[in-house]
Parts: C-alpha cells; structure tokens; sequence
C-alpha cells in the first residue's frame, strides 16, 4: 500500500546523471507522485528519446505535476534540472499550485557519475561527449531563484516535509540552505 502524504510540495531533484536522483526518488517517494523524465519517455516513445517528442515529454511531465500538486500531492521531480532555466519552469509550476517548493541537490562527484553511466546499460548510456556537456552545464542551485529551501540529498523526504509543515524557512545549515 502506498497512501498519499497529503502535503502539496514540489520536490526539485538537481544533478547530472549517474548522481543518485531516481535512487533517492525511489528510496524516499512513498506516497509521493514520481515525475521521471526517463519514465515518461520510455511511456510516450519506447524505443527511446525523439527529439521530435521533446514538448511531448516536457507536456506529460508539466501535466503530471499539476495535477498532482493541485490535487494535495507531494510531487518529485526527477530529471537533471540543471539550468536555472530549467529549474523556473518547475517554480512557476509551484506558485500556479500555490505551495512550497524545494530543491534537493545530488552531491555525488563527477567522476562516480562518469562511472555510473558507463555502467548503465547501452540504451540508458550517455556517450562521454554527451556526458560532459551536461556536467559542464549544471548551474549551482542559489536561494534567489525562488526555492523555499535547498537540501543535499544526504535529507529524506520526512525531514523536507516536517520542515514545510512547521511553516519554517530552512533547516540546520547541516542539510539545508535557508533560502532568503
């Protein structure tokens, strides 16, 4: 059984891949709604990424956020994130729903990512050059972009949640950056 938490809270997971962000969706997301752009893709075009379907993928995620959060739903985001651009698109999401949103950072290093993508299977796998533009790319997640707050992953969806529901602006700077 998996009961909704019945918080509306959106959950913003910020990290190249190979970082841990499905590992902490799926080791933290009960009763939570899991938005994967890797599962959304593999839904909408099974044998893999188009970019003929890019505003398809990014439609169904946008939706499935909504509606969640508009429902009363805690809802993670699981993809990269890894522009400030990126990361807009999901706060405008929020404030539309009226509730909090959060960032969780991934802190594993660049070279264990590298690691684990070589490791993933063929389908999944990014090539090297692919892999380091989006290493290159990843911008610092900062308070003024609008975050309630912005935890490491080393917090647990309870730990973000009991902060939320507290009315607090930020937790002990050991796991989380009080966003201003």
């Amino acid at each position: 059984m998996n009961p909704p938490i019945g918080t509306a809270c959106l959950v913003v997971l910020v990290g190249p891949p190979g970082s841990g962000k499905s590992t902490w969706a799926r080791n933290n997301g009960r009763g939570a709604i899991h938005v994967s752009q890797d599962g959304l893709i593999d839904a909408i075009s099974p044998d893999g990424f188009e970019h003929v379907y890019r505003p398809i993928y990014a439609a169904a995620e946008d939706a499935v956020a909504r509606a969640a959060l508009e429902s009363g739903h805690t809802v993670i985001v699981d993809r990269t994130n890894r522009t400030r651009e990126h990361r807009q698109r999901w706060l405008h999401i929020a404030r539309d729903a009226n509730c909090s949103a959060v960032a969780v950072v991934m802190s594993a290093s660049a070279s264990l990512c590298r690691s684990r993508n070589r490791e993933r299977a063929p389908e999944r796998r990014l090539s090297e050059e692919r892999m380091e533009r989006m290493l290159a790319s990843l911008e610092e997640v900062r308070p003024a972009e609008g975050f309630r707050a912005i935890f490491e992953d080393t917090s647990t969806l309870t730990d973000i949640l009991s902060h939320i529901s507290a009315g607090k602006k930020g937790l002990s700077h050991e796991y989380c950056h009080e966003a201003r």
